[in-house]
C-alpha cells in the first residue's frame, strides 16, 4: 500500500508560492503607506529576517512589485523603492490612452443589461470607500471588468499590464479626497455611456478621465 501522511505532503512548493504571495502583500502596503521613503533601498537580508521567509520568495515579491511600479532592482545598486516619474507616467498613460479607448468603444457595442447592472454593482460598493488601498482595488475591479467586455483578450490583458505598471500613481490619486470623487463622477459617466452604446461618448469620457488624472499627478509629483 502507499505511504499517505506527511512524508508525501508536498506543501513546502505551495508555502514558497503563499510566502512570496504574503511578501508581496505586506512590502506593497509597507511602500504604499510611506514607512519606506522613495529612492530608499531594501536590504534583501534584513526584510528576509523581518518577514520571516527566505530570499527566493522575497525576491519573487520584489519582482511582482517591479512589474507594479513600486520597486526598480538594479544589478548593481540592489532592490529600491520607486520614485514617482513624470516621464514614466506620461509615457503609461499616452499608452493607455490609446488602447482604453479602443477596448471601449468595442465594449459599447457588446454590451449587456447584464454587464451593465454588474459594472453598477461594482460601483455601488466602490464609491463609499474612504480606504485608499480598497479604492484603489475598486477602481481596478471596474475598469477590468468595462474593458473585459470588449471581448478582446489580448488588449484587456495590455490594459492590464499598464494598469500594474501605474499601481504607485493610481494608490497617489487614491490619497486624495477630492481625486476618489472626481474620478467616481467619471466612472459613473462611463457607465452611461456604455448603457446607451454611445461608442464616441464613452472613449471621450475615457480619454478626459485619464488625462485629467495625469495633469493631476503631474502637479503633485512636481512639488
Amino acid at each position: 500500500m502507499a505511504a499517505t501522511g506527511p512524508a508525501q505532503d508536498r506543501r513546502p512548493l505551495i508555502d514558497r508560492t503563499t510566502a512570496a504571495e504574503a511578501a508581496t502583500r505586506v512590502l506593497r502596503d509597507i511602500i504604499l503607506s510611506g514607512q519606506v521613503a522613495a529612492g530608499a533601498p531594501l536590504r534583501q537580508d534584513d526584510l528576509a529576517r523581518r518577514l520571516g521567509i527566505s530570499r527566493t520568495p522575497l525576491r519573487e515579491a520584489l519582482q511582482r512589485l517591479e512589474a507594479e511600479g513600486l520597486v526598480r532592482l538594479d544589478v548593481h545598486k540592489g532592490a529600491m523603492v520607486a520614485k514617482p516619474s513624470i516621464a514614466q507616467v506620461s509615457e503609461i498613460f499616452e499608452l493607455q490612452e490609446v488602447l482604453e479607448s479602443l477596448a471601449g468603444r468595442a465594449a459599447a457595442s457588446r454590451r449587456t443589461a447584464a454587464d451593465i447592472e454588474e459594472l453598477r454593482g461594482i460601483l455601488g460598493s466602490h464609491i463609499p470607500i474612504d480606504d485608499p488601498t480598497a479604492w484603489a482595488a475598486g477602481n481596478a475591479d471596474f475598469h477590468t471588468r468595462l474593458y473585459q467586455i470588449s471581448g478582446k483578450p489580448l488588449l484587456v490583458e495590455m490594459i492590464g499590464l499598464l494598469r500594474n505598471r501605474s499601481w504607485l500613481y493610481v494608490h497617489m490619486l487614491a490619497r486624495s479626497a477630492d481625486g476618489r470623487h472626481r474620478a467616481d463622477h467619471e466612472h459613473w459617466e462611463m457607465l452611461a455611456a456604455l448603457e446607451a452604446g454611445d461608442a464616441g461618448k464613452l472613449q471621450s469620457v475615457i480619454v478626459q478621465h485619464l488625462r485629467t488624472t495625469l495633469e493631476w499627478l503631474k502637479s503633485v509629483i512636481g512639488e
